[in-house]
Parts: C-alpha cells; structure tokens; sequence
C-alpha cells in the first residue's frame, strides 16, 4: 500500500451511457448496474453495481437510512452526469463517475469558492483542507512511520479511517461519504504552498474521491447549513449511545501500572489530594506474558473482582487494554480453542496468518465472521465478569507489526485484506460491546478504542493513537478532533499531556486547560517516562491540573445533556466556531473551538506564548471566565496567565453546573445550579432542556428519566423564567439559579424570587454572582 500515490484522473474511463430507465451504465469496456435513491432529509444515495468486478457490498455495519422519497436537488444525466441543486435552483455540484480496473472515482466540480472539512481523523493540523490528498488506510502510526516523521510532522493516513468530507459552497454545505469498507482517497481544490514543491504536485481543480476496490457506495448529503448537515450525517451512521457517566470523568493510565497494587496506591493518592478521577487504566502490564484474557497471578493474587470491589467504594473502576493479537503458542488455552473453532485469519497458504506483536508471533480473529465476534463477545463477557469495569481496544488497525498485513485474509481465506483492514477495528468493537452487554445487559457499556470506521460511532469512543508531549501533538489536537467531530465520531481525544517523552510543566499546564472539556479526558503516558499524575507535579502545577479536573466535574451537568443531546439529535459536543456563526473568516482558526452551544475556547497551544489572539465571534459579548468581565465580539490579545485560561461563554447561556467545588467524582443529575450569563444590556433570551436519570443504566429509555425544560427572557435586567417539568420519571429536579451580569429583579414561574450574592471560581479569580431564592 502506497500511503502517498493515487489514484489520476486520466488513467479512468468516464460513464459515457446511461439508461436511466434500466439503471445501465457503459464506462469503458464494462456494463453496470447504477442505483440512485432519494431519501427523506436531503440525501442521496449513488451505488455501482458489477457482480463479477467488486462482488458483494462487505460492509459490517448498516447505516440508518431514512424511508426513500421523491428524488429533489440530486439529477441524473447524459452519461450519468450528477448535479446537485442549491437553495437558489442552480447546481453547487455537477460529477462524473469513472473506473480504472477495480478502482473507482466521482469527480465533482464544485464553485471556485469551496472549502473543505472534516475527513474523520486526519493529523494536517488545520480544520480547512484544501488543495490536499489524503488516503484512508488504519496505521499503526508508530510503526508504519519513521520517528523522523511523526516526531513533530503529520502523518497521513493515520490510525482512524472515516472516509467523509464536507464541503461549504457559497454558504450552503454539502456531504460526501464513501461507505465502501476498501482503501479510500480524497483529492480537494485547492492552494496549499506548503506541499507543493514542483507546480504538478498541484491538486487537481475538481474535487476526486474514490476507492481502491469494492463496490462503489457513494452518500451525498445536503445541509444546508453544517449543523443541519451533521446531525443528517450522524443519524445516518449512528449516534453515539447515551455513555454510563463515569465514562465522562477524569481517567488516569500509564503504561507500567500492573495491577492491584499499582490500583489501590493510585485510588489512595487522588483522594488524599482530593482529586476527582472515575477511573484506572492498566496497559500491557496486568497479563500473564501479554496474552490476552489471561490476568497475571502475580499482578492480581486474589483476582480483579477484589481489586475492583475495594475501588468502587471511591466509584473508581479498572480499564485494562485488550489487543486482538492471540499469542500463536501451544497449550494457552484462548488459542487452542479459538484454533479449534476456526476463527482466525487465514494466510494464502492455508494456514493461520501470523503477525508479530507483543506476545510475538500471534494469530489474529477474523472479525468479517459472525462466528468469531460471537467467540470473541464470550470471552470478552468472562472478561468483564472477572471485575473489570470497561476495556480500551488498541492495535486493532490491525497493527501486525513488521509483518506486511496484506497476507491476512478474511471469511475463511476467501476474502482479500482490504475488504476487511479499515473495518477490522469496527468488528472488534462489535464483538466486544456485545460481550460486555452479555456480563451486564442492564448497564451502559464503555469501549474506548484506537482504530475504527463507519459505524464505530455506536459502539465505542476513539482516542487519537500515541502521541508525543510536545507541542506539535497538542496544538493538532484541536483540529483532529472537530474532524472527528464533524464526521461522525463525536465522542473522541487525545492523550492529555502527551504518551511519549517527558512533559514539562507549562506544557501539561497548557494540554490540560486546554483538554478538560474534552468528550474524552484521559492522562496516559508510556513506561519510563516523567510520571504524569497530577499529584507527581510540584504543588503550584498540581493545584492548577486539579483546579481544572474540578471544573470538569463541575460543569458535568452540562457535559452530560451534550452527550443526551447528541444522541436524539445528532450535534457533537466539540464543534468548530463556524458550527455556530456565520462570521467570514471562522474556518481559519485552527485553535479555538466551541464546546456545545455555550463555550468557546481558545487554549494557549504554543511553546513559550507569552500572548495569544482570540477571536470571539458573533455580535453580542462574551463572559470572560477567568475574570467575570464582558468582552465585545471581535478581535482580542489575552496574556498568559498561570492560574486562568480563555474560556468564554455566550451570552444569554443557561449553563447546569455542580454545587461547590467537587472534590472527588460524585455526581447529581438531579440537584442542579443553572448559572445564567446575563450582558450588560440586561437583554436577552434562551432556553435550555435538561435532563436527569441514574447515569448507569438502560431505564432512561423506558421512563426512569426526568426532563425539565426552561425559558429565560431578560429586558433592562428584568428576569421572568418559565419552568416545565417535562418529564419525573427520575424523580423531581432541583434547580437553582445563579445569575451572572446585570440582573435586577428574577420571577420564577410568576413568583417573585430574593437575591443574594454568591461566589465561585471557575477558570480565574474568584467570582461574584447572584443567587435567586424563591
């Protein structure tokens, strides 16, 4: 596999006929079979058939697709020739389809105007991706790179395939997604100086994008705006499943952990320096000679469950890894009796394909068959029942070390290694999901893992792969995830403080201001490297990594209702400013982001940044956190600040927080303070659904849910506010309010409310507020 060649555009016949009628294509010396469906939403489906060429669509995952409607913006032509209608009547897109052998291609001229965005995880450190070709391939980074490269420089493909982009045409969106599991690529329009270094390296002026085999499945979504677009394109691929709570908190690994011992030493330690954390990963350490589902003895003397009963009196539970390596050795019980049952890759002699990883030589399980998820989910649910609280999947790219993967064969050595490579990681999340539901059907599972595609968005969360403490792999880290973020993957982040090399202090100071509202917030760093608890620093760097793991804790109310609002309705938490503004020049900024609807951040990301520019958009002003100041939409110069951070919110937000200052990691869905961001105009309006249940379990699907919903009109700092308590299947919600800005005079429901003041700290100095008591 060639990482940085592709497909060129003369090297394809083009469809020069086409019977709409009957479906029939002609593109070269090939007849197939094209299939164009309309569906309800704006999005059009564009499938090539040919039986003998790409056989059967492979895919392991079904997409939610809505009920088929009268065909609107998408038209077929002379030669299958495809446009796409805008709001005005004239095509923003018009394609062609071509093939080249087995590969595939749709060109697409698009305005002159276009941008580009997304294309799932993708380290090019910019949220624009213009004038770029880009091939998705799961990698195992580390491995498959030279240090030399992804020391300090992007990477490309990386360890996560999502073959999806967005493009912005005027001011409408539009999307593309190849739901063809096969080795995809990508070729935007566009100037990009700094890869060029002969004219003919120059992208071409249409936009290009295909697959290297398997049957062509293309998707185009129409907005028109880029969160209408976003919750089509999640829905289609599947939202994120409500996450158990824990899976929100504060999570600390390092590869050396072993097992009980490290454990309660580490659950000790973050309650004397009263540190909220929900759980202790545990990496290759806690097995018996790194073979998977086989617990070391020596690590665990009285087994997991022990371990796992005396952590969950502080509500901490154990995340080991699991690696889909099985070591190839005679007599371990786990490969004999997959051996038996037949479910592992095949190599094209016959045999079982051996990789070389960490158990050394290893065999693989076929993750295409439905027999070997079924084998896998049995031990995964033996797994889970030995104590174990949720599992992290990694080297499921599938990393096969220095052996070449392309000999690892699928369904019974019958199916070619790219039918199945980029979705390799998707099988082990099914499998694994399933075996965790199988140990606790009535709890919600958390998988976090390394690779994956189309579809992992319903089984598992996805962290960026090894990453290196410096500040390369921190400022990347904010356009990776809104890639993810806007393509599906909503629940995503980095390595906080870097895996490999030694942090510093300033920049485990910065990664952690700047990651703490993060969907996933995790420290993890590799065997023999600085300790990167945040009780290892010295204590004016340890007070402000704990300040900011409490403000977590704090704003989880809101944290949380993200996740609930991503799941019925499609909005990722992390999203880019231009999510939600309109201003011009919003998809420039590569280092700030907004955190649902109400925050913005904009985290210092560079070495020895004495200052940084901030842009706060709209036209209305921003709450500055750190000082409880306004500021004016536009542009500003902040100063680094040890204690503070720029994080702002929008005016008029109803933010749900936790009471206090939490210390450890409880949390109360049910007893809210709702802080209200007034500006000094004293005007302005909002509303806010939230939603409270047990955090764990299935039953707020069933009823045990309460959803209370509030609007908020504020004139001249006179405050009316109108609850309604949607729904009490939780019980009753508690609510305070505590108000920020200029306020007078608050009635609640009609009923005159006393003010009284109130402080708390958030990113800065203390603040003054005002609490409203009826």
């Amino acid at each position: 596999m060639f990482f940085t060649k592709y497909p060129h555009r003369a090297n394809f016949s083009f469809a020069e006929g086409y019977d709409e009628a009957t479906g029939a294509l002609t593109a070269g010396s090939n007849t197939f079979q094209a299939n164009v469906t309309s569906h309800e939403g704006d999005i059009y489906h564009v499938r090539i058939a040919h039986p003998k060429l790409w056989g059967e669509n492979l895919n392991l995952e079904t997409l939610e697709v809505p009920a088929e409607c009268k065909r609107a913006r998408l038209k077929t032509g002379k030669g299958f020739s495809l446009s796409l209608t805008g709001q005005d009547g004239k095509a923003l897109i018009t394609g062609q389809f071509g093939v080249s052998g087995n590969t595939s291609m749709f060109a697409f001229k698009l305005g002159g105007d276009a941008r580009f965005f997304g294309m799932g995880e993708k380290n090019f450190g910019r949220v624009e991706l213009s004038g770029l070709r880009s091939k998705f391939w799961n990698t195992d980074v580390w491995s498959d790179f030279h240090y030399a490269q992804w020391g300090e420089y992007p990477t490309d493909p990386s360890y996560f395939s999502l073959p999806y982009l967005v493009a912005k045409i005027g001011d409408e969106y539009v999307g593309f997604l190849l739901h063809n599991p096969y080795p995809a690529y990508m070729e935007t329009p566009g100037t990009d100086d700094s890869r060029v270094f002969v004219e003919w390296q120059r992208t071409s002026t249409e936009l290009q994008l295909g697959n290297e085999g398997g049957e062509p499945n293309l998707w185009i979504i129409y907005g028109p705006t880029l969160p209408e677009l976003t919750r089509k394109l999640q829905k289609l691929v599947g939202t994120t499943p409500l996450p158990p709570a824990w899976a929100l908190g504060y999570h600390q690994s390092r590869w050396g952990y072993g097992g009980h011992d490290d454990l309660l030493h580490l659950d000790a330690e973050f309650e004397k320096y009263k540190i909220p954390c929900d759980s202790l990963w545990l990496d290759l350490d806690y097995m018996n000679g790194f073979r998977i589902f086989d617990t070391s003895k020596e690590m665990f003397p009285h087994g997991a469950a022990e371990t796992a009963s005396l952590l969950a009196k502080n509500g901490r539970r154990i995340v080991p890894i699991l690696d889909p390596g099985v070591k190839f050795e005679s007599g371990y019980s786990v490969y004999e009796d997959g051996h038996a049952k037949g479910v592992f890759c095949m190599n094209v002699e016959g045999k079982e394909f051996i990789g070389m990883v960490w158990p050394g030589e290893t065999v693989f399980p076929d993750f295409s068959q439905s027999k070997s998820r079924d084998w896998w989910a049995g031990y995964v649910k033996k797994f889970a029942q030995e104590g174990f609280g949720a599992t992290w999947l990694d080297m499921n790219d599938p990393s096969t070390g220095p052996v070449d993967p392309q000999g690892m064969l699928f369904n019974k050595g019958k199916a070619e290694h790219a039918a199945y490579h980029n979705q390799y990681a998707l099988g082990m999340q099914m499998a694994s999901r399933a075996g965790f539901l199988k140990a606790r059907p009535k709890e919600r599972p958390f998988l976090l893992s390394r690779s994956g595609f189309i579809g992992t968005s319903k089984h598992a969360a996805i962290w960026s792969g090894d990453n290196l403490s410096n500040y390369f792999y921190l400022k990347i880290s904010i356009p990776t995830a809104i890639g993810m973020s806007i393509s599906g993957i909503p629940f995503s982040g980095p390595d906080i403080g870097g895996f490999g090399g030694d942090v510093t202090d300033p920049l485990m100071l910065d990664w952690v201001k700047a990651g703490f509202l993060f969907p996933f917030f995790r420290n993890h760093s590799v065997k023999d490297s600085r300790p990167q608890e945040p009780y290892a620093f010295p204590k004016p760097v340890m007070s402000v990594l704990r300040r900011y793991i409490r403000l977590r804790y704090k704003l989880f109310p809101y944290l949380y209702n993200l996740f609930a609002q991503q799941e019925t309705d499609g909005d990722p938490m992390l999203r880019p400013l231009f999510y939600e503004f309109g201003d011009a020049g919003l998809e420039k900024i590569d280092d700030q982001f907004m955190v649902g609807a109400a925050f913005l951040q904009a985290p210092f990301v560079e070495e020895n940044a004495k200052t940084r520019a901030v842009t706060l958009p709209g036209a209305e002003p921003w709450f500055e956190t750190s000082t409880g100041n306004w500021l004016e939409a536009g542009s500003h110069t902040v100063k680094q600040d040890r204690l503070a951070s720029p994080v702002y919110i929008r005016s008029g937000a109803i933010v749900p927080m936790q009471a206090g200052t939490p210390t450890d990691n409880k949390k109360d869905l049910a007893e809210v303070h709702f802080h209200v961001f007034v500006p000094p105009s004293g005007t302005c309006e909002s509303e806010i659904v939230y939603h409270s249940d047990d955090g764990i379990s299935f039953d707020y699907k069933t009823g045990a849910r309460s959803t209370l919903k509030a609007k908020m009109v504020a004139l001249d700092g006179n405050v009316a506010i109108v609850t309604d308590a949607v729904a009490e299947g939780f019980g009753p919600i508690d609510v305070t309010w505590i108000f920020h800005g200029t306020v007078k005079d608050v009635r609640v429901n009609g009923a005159q409310t006393k003010l009284s003041s109130a402080k708390l700290t958030l990113t800065g100095k203390e603040l003054k507020a005002q609490l409203a008591a009826l």
